[in-house]
C-alpha cells in the first residue's frame, strides 16, 4: 500500500493542471501502478477525506479508469486499468514539461 512520503506529496501532472481531488487520486494511484489500493490507503497518501476518495474512485469505475478487486478484511480494494489511465497521465506530463509562451 501507498504511504504518504515527500515524494507522494509532490503534485503529479494532473494535479498541476486540474487541481481537484480526482486529479490527486489518479496522480498518486498511478505512482503504484497496478498494485492494489484501498480507499483508506488512497485517503492516506493523498491527505483528502475518505469520503472524497470513495467518491473519487466510484466516479472513475464510470470512465473505466478504475475497477473493484477484492474485499481484503472489509476495505473493498480497487486498481488502476493502466491501459486507460497511462494515455491520459503521458498527456498530462508532456503538458506540464512543454515550455510556455513565454519561456521561448
Amino acid at each position: 500500500m501507498l504511504r504518504k512520503t515527500r515524494d507522494s506529496a509532490k503534485p503529479g501532472p494532473l494535479f498541476k493542471i486540474f487541481s481537484n481531488p480526482t486529479a490527486r487520486v489518479l496522480d498518486t494511484a498511478a505512482k503504484v501502478g497496478s498494485t492494489e489500493q484501498t480507499i483508506s490507503a488512497l485517503s492516506e497518501a493523498t491527505g483528502l477525506d475518505y469520503k472524497t476518495v470513495k467518491a473519487v474512485l466510484y466516479r472513475l469505475m464510470r470512465f473505466n479508469l478504475v475497477k473493484k478487486t477484492r474485499k481484503i478484511g472489509n476495505a473493498q480494494a480497487f486498481q488502476m486499468i493502466e491501459d486507460r489511465l497511462n494515455p491520459l497521465l503521458k498527456c498530462a506530463a508532456e503538458l506540464v514539461t512543454e515550455p510556455s509562451e513565454g519561456d521561448a
